[in-house]
């Protein structure tokens, strides 16, 4: 089946009717208002809790397409989009919105809809001469070969043995366990439920061995968290990891030390506060594979939704996407 016409100001927008507690959704009719005064020809597709979205972008013909949802949305009809070569737009309708946020797109769809050039430009200058598309990288997760316990998530959160595509952060540990928590929280802010989500699970966790392999060495690891990292950012704004880039085909892997619970809680506060994170008992290195090889049972947590649990190898793929923010 054939593109449509790329020199055509058409665009595809898929909206989650389930990112942001239907935040999402309810802005969508003004989001499809304010791209057609762009100049788009916009055709809106809802997706709901029984729909794959990662399917339904994989059999889009669309060369233009806008994602309006959360982080780990974007991340599944984006990676589509990108095995075809067409152009995203992300759009934040999520609670955490830290793609975006990295991104330089921010927190306001409707906002940054406004401040899009016209469709006719956007499509007439794709080679990039206006400065605004950018190459994405993204995460493989995928269960080790030899580990029979280990298991990948879907979009659905049914177990899969297949390998899942992460944008921002993989994370085993205190902030997997915040982000669960917050998952399950009331709030309607990313924000305020991954405060919520820290401070209950700094309650409820202890610090954990786990064995990994960065780049073919072994280590074992005790301390509050591991997490490997693409864009740096998460927890609905906190820029745990300032030294990301998610176009320069490289990761960071991040890890606390095993610190007492008091000077946790400081540090914690601290990140909280700051939206940053800077203490000694905080380290970072680039790396480019990191294979969880003994987990101490922890779920792995990505783009705010569990990805697997288990040993898992951990891969940068270069430029899985091309986006226009």
């Amino acid at each position: 089946m054939p593109f449509v016409d790329p020199s055509a100001p058409s665009l595809q927008l898929f909206v989650s009717a389930l990112s942001g507690r239907g935040r999402a959704l309810r802005l969508a009719p003004q989001a499809a208002a304010l791209l057609r005064e762009r100049g788009w020809e916009v055709e809106v597709v809802v997706t709901h809790r029984e729909d794959n979205p990662g399917q339904l972008a994989a059999a889009s013909t669309h060369q233009w397409v806008g994602v309006f949802g959360g982080d780990g949305y974007i991340a599944h009809i984006a990676s589509e989009v990108g095995k075809r070569g067409g152009t995203v737009i992300p759009l934040p309708g999520g609670r955490g919105n830290d793609l975006c946020r990295c991104l330089g797109i921010g927190t306001d769809a409707l906002a940054h809809i406004r401040k899009l050039p016209q469709a006719s430009e956007i499509v007439s200058s794709q080679a990039g001469t206006i400065g605004r598309f950018r190459d994405v990288d993204a995460m493989r997760v995928a269960p080790l070969a030899h580990a029979g316990e280990a298991q990948n998530l879907d979009a659905q959160g049914a177990r899969s043995s297949e390998a899942s595509q992460v944008l921002g952060l993989v994370s085993f540990g205190l902030d997997a366990l915040a982000n669960q928590i917050a998952n399950e929280s009331p709030f309607s802010s990313g924000t305020l439920a991954y405060a919520w989500g820290a401070v209950c699970a700094l309650a409820r966790f202890k610090p954990r061995t786990m064995e990994i392999e960065v780049d073919g060495q072994v280590r074992r690891i005790r301390g509050w968290l591991v997490s490997v990292s693409n864009s740096g950012w998460f927890g609905g704004g906190i820029n745990i990891v300032p030294t990301s880039n998610p176009s320069d085909g490289k990761l960071e892997l991040l890890t606390v030390d095993p610190v007492p619970k008091h000077q946790a809680i400081r540090v914690l506060a601290r990140v909280l506060t700051t939206r940053r994170v800077d203490d000694p008992i905080v380290h970072v290195e680039t790396v480019s594979r990191v294979k969880i090889l003994d987990s101490a049972g922890l779920i792995a947590m990505g783009d705010g939704d569990q990805v697997a649990r288990g040993s898992v190898e951990i891969s940068v793929q270069p430029g899985v996407f091309r986006v226009f923010a």
